[in-house]
């Protein structure tokens, strides 16, 4: 029997969809921005990820690079094979939990006030 789903489990911040796929780090892996959120990021990546750890995320946008620590929400397998040479690829949703202002600022740009429906 599956678990239930915990109502704070729910997104319930705004979220700024990428349109094209924005490379990502997660540490040392490469890793592909899927949407994000005043309070997290959805990627997806090669090689798990352990759940509960924190890691160090990072990606240009507009020129300006964001940096930040975030804790590893999730991590699930989403295509057998589906990565770069043939790898696993993961879907990993992971929260901020340290971020400088100018890392904020970045954010905030990018999820504004409206979100998407």
């Amino acid at each position: 029997m599956a678990p239930k789903l915990a109502m704070d489990a729910v997104r319930r911040s705004n979220r700024f969809r990428v349109v094209l796929n924005l490379p990502l780090r997660i540490g040392l892996k490469s890793a592909t921005l899927v949407d994000i959120s005043t309070t997290g990021v959805l990627a997806t990546h090669p090689g798990m990820l352990k759940t509960g750890a924190n890691v160090e995320i990072s990606f240009v946008h507009s020129e300006k690079k964001f940096q930040a620590t975030a804790q590893v929400a999730s991590c699930t397998v989403v295509g057998l094979g589906a990565g770069e040479g043939g790898a696993t690829l993961y879907a990993s949703r992971l929260y901020f939990s340290k971020m400088s202002d100018d890392s904020r600022a970045i954010l905030d740009s990018m999820v504004g006030d409206s979100p998407i429906q």
